[in-house]
Formats: structure tokens, sequence, C-alpha cells
């Protein structure tokens, strides 16, 4: 992927303007082409290059599509009133296109809510889209400096996500000759199916047989299995067992001490890409099983070889499960994704029950178990190998705090090794696709435990650097917006901070114009939707009190 060929891009549309931005990767204006002039020059311009925009497969190549036509503004704002109403349009061929928002996020975040995330200035333009007059020459000039923003931002993007998604994915085009609009999940079921179709199973497989391999499910309890057998797709059934409490379900498996939350000198098996081998096992992929298994193999064999081609190969192996359970894929089989699931299961809690006799069993978590070995237990994890045809990877931690099995800090040489869950997980890196609102919580939480750091300290050491406190709040479609309490609008998304001066507390505003609280958030709000950098004399406005009542809250959770 050249970077000289690349665009980058934003198109904006008001009823008697439209315009479009373009740059590089340098972030250099390449050119603006407005309806005035019927966009001339545009297509000589984007000849032969790729246009990358965030959410651009949605809507702005569209709008390109149209003003390479021609089209003038009150044609476009047809055809944006179209898009934004919902109506699918079909994918344009007048030139390619890269779409940074593809695949980022479960939460599918707006570039407003990344900018916020970054603790940089979060832009909306004053300029209503709906404005009934032609843009004034200050208003044109806002609303190009908005766009330009917006086109910086998706730089960004682009950057960030370079080698984790579009590298393997440019791989995966080039591996199956399909275009770059497909996403990953897609061009990894042509990789493994070409023209095959695969049937569907009608019951669960745990041998890739057409029966039900009762030997494997009476390694659990009873009732267990009657649920996995009920035809339900939801619902859990919870056992005590070694000490622990044991959810099996239609997940992973999770399991965790039910009375100690610190534990030393704990090991960790965990099982080596555990969904891809048991796909292998009980050949869930039916005809394409061998296919699947040559793209494993190729990976392990070049994995440090090629990181761009493992790294696509990996995006292969790695979606399989999840569309065995997608209903729009190719690979669609629900009883299989079942099958993979529980078979994990089973293995993993045969794994915890033949070390309890020799080892403290801490938790299990979907693809491995964690223990403190009171015995020797490395005949056990040869034989388990064997048992399951899986292969097992340890790691080893001084000290395991753990609230629950899906919250815990790992502890390795004094360094804070892993954390997981969310009350932890941003302890080291931000979450700038997720939520990333307070994430000095995080850091406070972790230090006090493993440290024994002092929860004002944390705070005011960090008083340097605002986005580590600050809230990103947004109003969701199904308000008007977001309101304070006379009346006044704000932006869709903003940056706020908890405080004792001042009566400011920001709304979401109903379609009925009742005022909703956003939850958990304090009464009195200081609003800085500037970059955060810009904040003057943070540790005067900002209420400390708010974080370390939470903090207080959360490690109650975490107490011994």
């Amino acid at each position: 992927m050249n970077e000289q060929d690349l665009l980058f891009y934003d198109v904006e549309c008001y009823p008697f303007n439209s315009f479009v931005v373009i740059k590089d990767i340098n972030y250099n204006i390449i050119g603006i082409f407005k309806d005035e002039n019927r966009f001339y020059g545009l297509g000589n311009l984007i000849k032969g290059k790729t246009m990358v925009g965030f959410n651009n497969y949605w809507y702005d190549d569209h709008m390109l599509s149209a003003m390479l036509g021609g089209w003038n503004a009150s044609q476009l704002k047809v055809l944006n009133d179209l898009i934004i109403g919902g109506q699918k349009m079909k994918a344009t061929n007048k030139f390619k296109s890269l779409d940074v928002f593809q695949q980022i996020d479960v939460g599918m975040p707006s570039l407003k809510k990344i900018e916020g995330n970054m603790g940089l200035k979060i832009l909306e333009s004053s300029v209503d889209f709906n404005v009934d007059h032609p843009l004034t020459i200050d208003e044109y000039e806002e609303s190009i400096a908005y766009c330009s923003y917006d086109v910086d931002r998706t730089i960004d993007v682009y950057k960030m996500r370079i080698n984790s998604y579009f590298k393997p994915k440019q791989s995966l085009v080039d591996m199956v000759g399909m275009g770059e609009r497909w996403n990953t999940t897609t061009l990894s079921a042509n990789a493994l199916l070409g023209n095959m179709k695969l049937p569907k199973w009608h019951d669960i497989r745990l041998n890739g047989e057409d029966f039900t391999d009762l030997s494997m499910l009476q390694l659990v309890p009873s009732e267990v299995v009657d649920l996995w057998n009920s035809g339900k797709d939801k619902g859990k059934v919870t056992i005590e067992d070694f000490d622990n409490v044991i959810e099996f379900g239609f997940g992973g498996l999770h399991g965790v001490h039910k009375s100690q939350k610190v534990f030393k000198n704990v090991k960790l098996l965990d099982v080596a890409s555990m969904y891809p081998h048991i796909i292998l096992n009980i050949k869930a992929l039916g005809q394409a099983t061998a296919k699947y298994k040559e793209i494993l193999d190729e990976r392990i064999r070049i994995k440090h070889l090629d990181k761009v081609l493992a790294d696509a190969l990996k995006l292969i192996l790695n979606s399989v499960y999840g569309n065995l359970k997608n209903q729009y894929s190719s690979l669609y089989n629900p009883k299989a994704a079942l099958s993979v699931c529980i078979f994990g299961q089973i293995a993993l809690y045969t794994l915890a029950k033949m070390l309890s006799p020799v080892a403290t069993i801490v938790q299990l978590n979907t693809d491995g178990v964690a223990f403190i070995p009171h015995g020797e237990y490395k005949h056990i994890w040869e034989e388990w190998q064997e048992i399951f045809n899986l292969t097992l990877e340890q790691e080893e931690y001084d000290l395991l705090y753990q609230k629950d099995v899906n919250n815990y800090i790992g502890v390795k040489d004094g360094k804070i090794a892993k954390c997981k869950g969310g009350d932890v997980a941003r302890y080291k890196d931000d979450a700038l696709f997720k939520n990333n609102s307070a994430r000095i919580m995080d850091i406070a939480i972790v230090d006090h435990l493993v440290y024994g750091k002092s929860i004002n300290d944390t705070l005011i050491e960090n008083l340097d650097k605002p986005y580590l406190y600050q809230y990103i709040i947004q109003a969701g479609h199904t308000y008007k917006g977001t309101f304070d309490s006379e009346g006044n609008q704000y932006n869709k998304i903003n940056r706020i901070f908890p405080t004792k001066k001042g009566d400011l507390c920001l709304y979401k505003k109903r379609k009925d114009d009742g005022l909703v609280r956003f939850p958990d958030l304090p009464e009195k709000m200081f609003v800085h939707n500037d970059d955060c950098d810009k904040i003057e004399k943070f540790e005067r406005i900002v209420d400390l009190n708010h974080y370390v009542s939470i903090i207080h809250k959360k490690l109650d959770r975490w107490a011994a």
C-alpha cells in the first residue's frame, strides 16, 4: 500500500453549498472543491488514488461519487438527506476507497468521541446543516476549518490502524482477490471456502462425526448438559467445585475462588490458539477444515519471517469462530460454534479438576486455568494435552489480585504484567476507540493494590495530565441533544470534569423536552471541548473528591 496513492477526505453538505476537503498523509491540503464550479478538477486529482475517510462507506463515498458527476448543491442535499435518513446506497465504483471506521470496535465510536478520547479538541461546527441561506464568507471559513480538522483526525486514526488492520487486510485482499470494501470477516470466509458451501449441523458434535460424543459430555455435571441440549442460546448453570464458583453457559467457562482475593506464586496454563485448534479437532469447517489447518500451519511457519502476512493469516484464523455465529456469513453454523464453545468449557473444567488435588485453583477463564501448585503437576499438563489434543503454555505471576474472573492484576518481578477488566484494564494504555473516561481511576486502583500507593497521591501527581480525568459524554440519537438547565445547547459530544465551582450541569434532552441526567456523573461540571493541554490551573478546577469516592467504592469490591 503506497502512501503516495492515498488521499484523505471529508464531505460537508448544506442546502445551498457543498464541498470536499482533500489532504495527503502529511496533513497537507491537496484541494478544496466546491459545488460553485461543479467540482471542476476533482476527477483528475483523485484519478488512480485511494480515497480514505471515516465512515465514508456509509456516507462520503456516495457524496463524492455524485460530486464527480457534477451534481449541484440542491441535488447533493437531497442525496445527503436520503443517506442520513437511512436509505441504503449501492457502493460506488468510480474510485477506490478505504474506511478507517470499518471494524474499528464493537462500540462503533464517532470521530468526535475519538477526538475526545485523545484529549484533543472536540470540534463541532456552529453552522446549522439545514441553514436557510447560502453560507456567508465567515460560515464557509468555519465549515472548511471544521471539515479540515476532521480530515486530520481521520489521518491520525489511519496511522493508528495501519499495522493492526490495513496492512494485514491488504494481504487478505491480495490473497483472495476481492476488493478493499469487503470487511476482513468476509474476506476470511472467502479465503477458506472459495466456491464451497458448507452444510449446517443440527446437533452438538465434539468429535467431528455425526453423533454427540457422550463420553466428553459426561465430564461435566448433568444439569450443564441439559442446558446445552435445551435448544436455548442463553442461560447459565452455576456450580461450586474445588473452592471455586464456576459458571457454564454459551460463552467461555468462568470460575473464581469463592473466598480469596490475593494469591502468591500463581501459575497460569493457557491453551495456545484454543478455538482454532478446537475447530480442527471437531472438524467444524467440514471440507474446509484441511484448508484451515494449512493456514494455521503456515502462520506458525512464517510468524517471525513475514509479520504482515502472518497477521493476515491470524485475521482469518481468529475470525472463523465469530463467523460461525454470524448469520450473514457463508460460514454460518451455530451448532458448530456451540460445539467449539462446549468443547472448550469441558476441556478447561477437566484441566482444573485434574489439577485440584495438587493445587489451589485460583480461576478458570475461557482459555486458561490459574492455580497455585502444592505438588508436581507437569504430568497432569502432559496427560491433559494428550486427552484433548490441545497445547498449554505457562505464564507465572508473583502476585495476582482478583476481584472476580473478569477483573484481575498480575504482577511479575515487581512490575504490572497484566491488567484485565473494567476497573483496571486501562492502567497501561488509552482505550482510544472505546470508553476512555476517567482513566486516572484505573491507575489509582492498580497502584494502590499493588504498590500500596495513596489514592490522593496518585490523583495529585497526575494533575498535569488533565486528559486522564476527563469524561466524554454523548447524548444518543434518541435524544434532541445535550443541554444545560437554562436551555443552552452544547456539542453532541462533550468533555467534562467534576468541579466544585459554579452550578453548570449537562443533561440529555428527551423528545418531549424532559431533561435526563448522565448516569454516575457529578452535579457540577466544567466543560472544556478544546485541547486538554490548554486547560490552565487545572488543579483549581477539578474536584478530586469525586474520583476518591468512586475509587473507594471499587476498591471495596477488591478487598480480601
